[in-house]
C-alpha cells in the first residue's frame, strides 16, 4: 500500500480562457497554465519558472493535435495583472518546443509518479483542449498520434480509429461522449458552461 491520498485541486478554466492564464496549486507544487489564441497551452512551474509542459491544437484544421507549433515571443498573456500577480516579465517558453516536435509533451519529472509528486498534468492539458474544442462546436477531436502513442490516447482518452484516406493512424475523440468521462477531471458547470476543473491528484495504478 502506498501513502498517497486522493485530493482535488481547482483549476479555473473560465479564467484561463478569458484572462489567458490560471494557476493550479497542489499539495506539492504550483503551476501556471497559459493560453494563446485558444490553441497553444503552456505550463510553467512557479517555483522555478521552468517550462514543464505544452499542448498545441488547431481546431480549424483536419488534424487538430499532431506536431508542435512554433513559439513566438509575442502573445503570451503578460498583462499588467499577470506581472502584478507573479512579478515576472518572461518565462523560458522557447525551451521545450526547441527540443521536441510533438504537439503534446510533459517533462518526465511532472508526469505520473514523477519526482515532483504531481500526477495527471497530461490529463489537465487534454481536458483544456477538449473543452475548448467543444465550446467552439467541434464534435470529433482529431489526433495524429506520434510514435507509439496511439494506445495511450485510446486507453486514457477513449479515442477510436477515425476513418481517413491517410496511410497513418488517425484517431478521433467524440467530445459529447468523452469530455465528462476523464478519470481525474471533474467539470463544474454553471448554466451548462464549464467554469472550473476539479483535478483529482493521485497516481495512476
Amino acid at each position: 500500500m502506498n501513502n498517497y491520498h486522493t485530493s482535488r485541486h481547482i483549476l479555473n478554466y473560465r479564467e484561463l480562457r478569458e484572462a489567458g492564464w490560471a494557476v493550479l496549486k497542489t499539495d506539492s507544487i504550483s503551476l501556471v497554465f497559459t493560453l494563446r489564441d485558444s490553441y497553444m497551452i503552456d505550463v510553467f512551474d512557479l517555483d522555478s519558472s521552468a517550462h514543464v509542459a505544452y499542448l498545441d491544437i488547431d481546431i480549424r484544421k483536419k488534424i487538430m493535435l499532431g506536431d508542435a507549433f512554433g513559439s513566438p515571443a509575442i502573445g503570451l498573456p503578460f498583462t499588467n495583472q499577470f506581472r502584478k500577480t507573479f512579478g515576472k516579465d518572461i518565462f523560458p517558453f522557447k525551451e521545450l518546443r526547441s527540443y521536441h516536435i510533438v504537439g503534446f509533451f510533459v517533462e518526465r519529472a511532472y508526469r505520473n509518479k514523477g519526482e515532483k509528486r504531481l500526477w495527471n498534468v497530461d490529463e489537465v492539458l487534454m481536458a483544456i483542449a477538449l473543452e475548448i474544442a467543444f465550446e467552439e462546436g467541434v464534435e470529433m477531436f482529431i489526433i495524429k498520434p506520434t510514435g507509439d502513442r496511439s494506445r495511450y490516447y485510446r486507453k486514457k482518452f477513449f479515442a477510436r480509429i477515425h476513418p481517413t484516406t491517410e496511410s497513418d493512424v488517425i484517431l478521433g475523440i467524440n467530445l459529447r461522449r468523452v469530455r465528462k468521462k476523464l478519470k481525474h477531471i471533474e467539470l463544474d458547470e454553471i448554466k451548462g458552461k464549464t467554469q472550473f476543473f476539479r483535478v483529482i491528484c493521485h497516481p495512476d495504478i
